[in-house]
């Protein structure tokens, strides 16, 4: 768990304790709240915007850069770690990640697919994912974001339907609005939504960093055998999760993360998909030197599994099946090129009222949701700009300026 997501433990807590705070006409953050914290609880992201500009190197400040699409900010960092990959094998080839994680996963009850919380492209590749494996029978949607809690009244992903209002409060990564637009998509393609992260009864306080890391992966994997797998009897599920929790093997200070746990306790193999350690974070970062190498000799227009004589490219560092290797894609119309890149977005130019004085948002929101909703997409707007290009999925939104002063909105939108 990230220093944000820490940084809101106790804003989560309350919502789940007191569902008043989680709900559409939530109470305002006090004034010296902290960004975090009025995202959360009011939907607020220009006070973040602003935040990032006084501190664009603070590492809690960067993964939420990606909920702007402010990826040169968010992904500054990513991708610079310590060197020590092999030199590319010779022999190397290259596929097509979704044709291969569909083969490997033909067998298989569980997938995981990890995610570098930096990088909003690895969660709009689970879109893809979710879109890939529907066909097989997967239709359980578990993810280490959602909220997990036995509180009375407290809200729960479980209940979610397609077409529905999303409840921002269901997940802090969910304010990304790359991410929320991917759980829509999975309950409108008949996914259902499970959660499984330790709760808070289930934490030691006081307790040293490993020792409450152990416990947390502890918490995951029986949580998921509980409440995923088991009125779950005849599905197939896809996980979705941060960085280390899809190892299958322990990692250099001998921790045993969820998938390796899950395996030992349940007896399912889970294939394990890793996207946050080959990172593929170009154009607007740092790539490892493995994914470097890989993508100057095959030059792909569309994300790429490699394997050599040895297995698969980047899986066994990460304790992983396979690693997956994003091509860096040029932007269109100033916004990220893979985000145009989906076929599941609609291109949409829209003409920026003016005048204006200052930095704004502009935000499509669906039409379902209340004005605290995370929009389907949003970009900074600066002072001087005419217009602007959103990618939307069909559907019906509303769009609105987030100003200084609060929400002006605009017009009702059908794409």
């Amino acid at each position: 768990m990230d220093m944000t997501r820490r940084g809101v433990a106790t804003v989560l807590a309350a919502a789940s304790a007191f569902p008043g705070l989680a709900a559409a006409q939530a109470s305002p953050a006090p004034a010296e709240a902290s960004p975090q914290t009025r995202l959360f609880l009011e939907r607020r992201y220009l006070p973040v915007w602003r935040a990032i500009q006084a501190a664009p190197q603070d590492p809690g400040l960067q993964q939420m850069a990606s909920f702007l699409g402010d990826e040169a900010t968010a992904l500054a960092s990513a991708g610079l770690g310590p060197a020590g990959d092999p030199p590319l094998p010779a022999d190397a080839t290259a596929q097509d990640a979704l044709a291969a994680i569909v083969e490997a996963a033909r067998d298989r009850r569980v997938v995981v697919l990890n995610e570098a919380h930096v990088a909003s492209r690895h969660r709009g590749f689970l879109a893809r994912v979710l879109r890939a494996l529907r066909p097989l029978g997967f239709d359980v949607l578990a993810a280490e974001d959602f909220l997990n809690s036995r509180e009375p009244g407290a809200p729960t992903v479980r209940s979610y339907r397609a077409g529905a209002a999303l409840d921002p409060s269901l997940g802090f990564y969910l304010h990304d609005p790359v991410y929320a637009e991917a759980v829509r998509e999975a309950a409108g393609l008949g996914y259902r939504l499970a959660s499984y992260e330790q709760r808070e009864d289930q934490r030691v306080s006081g307790e040293d960093k490993l020792a409450a890391m152990a416990r947390r992966e502890t918490a995951e994997a029986d949580n998921f055998i509980a409440d995923v797998l088991a009125p779950n009897p005849g599905s197939r599920v896809l996980v979705h999760c941060g960085y280390s929790h899809l190892r299958k093997t322990p990692d250099h200070r001998g921790t045993t993360w969820f998938a390796a746990r899950l395996e030992e306790k349940s007896g399912i193999d889970p294939l394990c998909v890793s996207q946050a350690y080959t990172g593929s974070f170009g154009p607007h970062g740092a790539d490892p030197p493995m994914t470097t190498a890989v993508l100057e000799r095959f030059r792909p227009t569309d994300s790429i599994v490699v394997r050599g004589a040895n297995g698969w490219l980047g899986a066994e560092p990460a304790g992983a099946d396979l690693a997956v290797f994003h091509p860096p894609l040029a932007d269109v119309a100033g916004r990220p090129g893979w985000l145009a890149a989906d076929h599941e977005r609609r291109r949409v130019e829209v003409a920026a009222p003016r005048p204006r004085t200052a930095t704004v948002l502009l935000q499509a929101v669906h039409a379902v949701d209340s004005d605290q909703a995370i929009p389907a997409d949003q970009l900074v707007l600066a002072p001087e700009a005419a217009s602007a290009v959103l990618f939307l999925r069909p559907g019906v939104y509303r769009l609105r300026l987030e100003t200084e002063t609060g929400l002006v909105p605009l017009r009702t939108l059908t794409v």
